[in-house]
């Protein structure tokens, strides 16, 4: 898939930018139980976020000898982990600012997008690589595949991580997906009110 021109990194700048504003106007700025911040947080991941591509890769090697059934589970518990890992953070917000810096072009089909959260009280900014993937198929031009954090990436920590496990296990992945279970379960009790 070749570039068409320079509108498509102002694209894949806005896909971020409304992704921004979204989770903070309708998810963690507004008074609702976190149930419910839970609900339409889920909402704007599984709109924006393409969760088979990112589990494809977080899996590795793993993905083609996992059954159906296996793979669509994992998908399904890689989902739910990033979400309650991201929504115990919603307590955290304190009008914190996410400025969209550049994108620049990642291979024929995707781009990366830099961002900045600002700090308050003199804390330096994090600072968040988006990368993202053209999808033709979505009604958005692009989704998200990883985000990396102060230079670490989400996906490759958590491929390293689970490779650890299915290595541990013989090559099963049946013993990483109860633990992902269990993984969530701990999650959502460290839920707050």
């Amino acid at each position: 898939m070749a570039w068409a021109d320079a509108d498509d990194l102002a694209q894949a700048k806005s896909l971020v930018s409304t992704i921004a504003n979204r989770g903070i106007q309708e998810v963690v700025t507004v008074s609702l139980p976190q149930a419910e911040k839970i609900t339409r947080f889920r909402a704007i991941f599984s709109t924006y976020f393409d969760m088979p591509a990112a589990a494809r890769f977080v899996l590795g090697r793993t993905w083609r000898t996992a059954s159906p059934e296996q793979q669509q589970e994992f998908v399904n518990l890689f989902q739910d982990i990033n979400i309650y890992t991201w929504a115990r953070r919603f307590k955290d917000y304190d009008g914190q600012k996410l400025t969209i810096g550049d994108a620049v072009q990642d291979g024929d089909g995707g781009a990366y997008v830099d961002s900045r959260v600002e700090q308050g009280d003199g804390q330096p900014p994090i600072l968040v690589r988006w990368r993202l993937r053209k999808r033709p198929d979505s009604e958005y031009k692009y989704l998200v595949v990883d985000l990396e954090v102060e230079g670490v990436s989400m996906a490759v920590t958590y491929r390293s991580d689970y490779t650890s496990v299915i290595q541990n296990n013989g090559g099963d992945v049946a013993p990483l997906l109860q633990q992902m279970r269990q993984q969530i379960e701990r999650l959502k009790a460290e839920q707050p009110a």
